[in-house]
């Protein structure tokens, strides 16, 4: 008489069986590659126009106009001390000319840090507005193309593919907004003018 024995299959291995599933589900969503997309900000940034911008405002700040007057001084006076320096006679004379141009070089750089420091300023601060209001196109773009990730193109990239590059896309996406006549720092951005300099 034959018996058949029916295995009966025991709570464990069910619970076994479900975590090696919940296990391989997990793995296919953590180990998924993210797509990256690359900018180049730099590029970017030429192609809206914006150097021209920045030398165009940055023309009426009051910072860079006393920075510009006083070079064409500086430059004036040590011309005329090396001149002088060029005429002079005895080495007395010589030291004497050599301790004007010192000072006049010490004084050029003490008077233009506070302006150098304003201009510095103006620039991070047009970067900041610039980078804060391109970040829109930049989400768009991205979501667009299924990007999970945008780098910034860096000189240390060995190799990109012309696929992982959302510049030109960016680039189109923004052209319209960034032609129009706006301040090139937001105050709304937390951006501001430098402070005019006491003359």
């Amino acid at each position: 008489m034959e018996q058949s024995e029916k295995r009966q299959i025991r709570w464990y291995e069910i619970v076994y069986v479900l975590v090696l599933i919940a296990l391989l589900g997990f793995g296919v969503m953590v180990m998924n590659p993210h797509k990256v997309a690359i900018l180049d900000v730099d590029r970017v940034f030429k192609e809206l126009g914006l150097p021209q911008k920045i030398e165009k405002d940055r023309a009426k700040l009051d910072a860079y106009v006393r920075g510009t007057s006083l070079l064409q001084a500086y430059n004036t006076r040590m011309n005329s001390l090396k001149e002088k320096l060029d005429a002079a006679k005895t080495q007395v004379e010589k030291d004497k000319i050599q301790g004007q141009v010192k000072a006049a070089h010490e004084q050029f750089q003490s008077t233009v840090a506070p302006i150098q420091s304003a201009l510095q300023s103006y620039e991070s601060n047009v970067v900041a507005t610039f980078r804060r209001r391109l970040q829109p196109f930049v989400a768009k773009v991205a979501q667009k193309r299924r990007a999970d990730i945008v780098m910034v193109a860096a000189p240390n990239m060995l190799y990109v593919r012309n696929k992982a590059d959302i510049t030109d896309d960016v680039i189109a996406a923004g052209k319209s907004f960034f032609e129009k006549e706006m301040p090139l720092i937001d105050p709304a951005l937390n951006g501001a003018k430098p402070a005019p300099l006491n003359k």
